[in-house]
């Protein structure tokens, strides 16, 4: 009976992503708004690390009525392959950066595009290999930019090498850090590339998966299917980098675009 009270299905977040306050987002977008003062979208990007796991996830399916267990026979492991994605406000995606989890690295698991491609021991990035995403990604296609280069991004320290800082200088790199526990309503990247992008993936996984009965992702595969994924991202990639972007509030600058959601407002 209250007009003012409607029941929404809610999102659960860990305690530590709930207690940002908004003095927290007021500093940060204080040094927002002097970093990227004159600075064009072109030259203002987004970094973030996410991975592309075996499992195609469920789907629904025709069953007969009265089937008591709704299942499909689809094998998948529990292996995820990392990605570095970045982007520009202007909507333009940088060649991506995948590190398998291998001992070596073979020239069968690398065959794409632009796509660079290296190995860790974990299967996850680390300092060695955030310095070359740095170097030969970032730098490589931003290097002729005129002006100030803004990469915004978490607060790892693995990030923030003494050779990066040095390499930052030189080429007028401004690095913005996220504040802690936001990058759900605070990254462009979080906030409206990853979701589209990974149920895209599922798909194009679990379309291979039917046609050739693969109980896994063999590596000397994920080039090809990446390809294909990528090729489904550019339909509406740019588009949605535009979004996210504006969601966070960090290009057209509106610091109430993340002040909204804070808890306790309702407007």
């Amino acid at each position: 009976r209250n007009r003012e009270i409607s029941v929404r299905k809610s999102q659960n977040i860990n305690p530590n992503r709930a207690s940002s306050t908004r003095e927290v987002f007021i500093a940060y977008f204080d040094n927002l708004e002097q970093c990227l003062d004159g600075v064009s979208p072109d030259c203002i990007y987004n970094f973030d690390e996410t991975n592309l796991s075996d499992d195609p996830g469920s789907a629904k399916c025709f069953f007969k009525m009265g089937v008591k267990y709704s299942e499909r026979l689809l094998s998948h492991s529990k292996s995820n392959i990392s990605l570095m994605f970045c982007g520009s406000a202007s909507g333009v995606l940088l060649p991506l950066y995948v590190v398998y989890k291998a001992e070596n690295l073979w020239t069968t698991w690398t065959e794409g595009d632009k796509t660079r491609y290296n190995r860790t021991t974990h299967g996850w990035f680390d300092s060695a290999t955030f310095f070359d995403w740095f170097t030969s990604v970032f730098l490589y296609f931003t290097r002729h930019q005129e002006g100030v280069t803004v990469l915004i991004g978490d607060n790892l320290a693995s990030h923030f090498s003494g050779e990066i800082i040095r390499l930052s200088v030189e080429n007028n790199i401004r690095f913005i850090c996220l504040p802690p526990n936001t990058t759900h309503i605070a990254q462009p990247l979080d906030v409206a590339v990853f979701a589209p992008l990974k149920k895209q993936w599922r798909a194009i996984l679990s379309d291979y998966k039917l046609a050739t009965g693969s109980t896994g992702l063999p590596k000397e595969m994920f080039p090809k299917l990446l390809k294909k994924l990528m090729l489904k991202f550019a339909e509406t990639g740019e588009q949605n980098l535009q979004s996210g972007f504006r969601a966070t509030g960090i290009y057209p600058l509106d610091r109430n675009q993340i002040l909204k959601k804070l808890p306790g407002s309702y407007d």
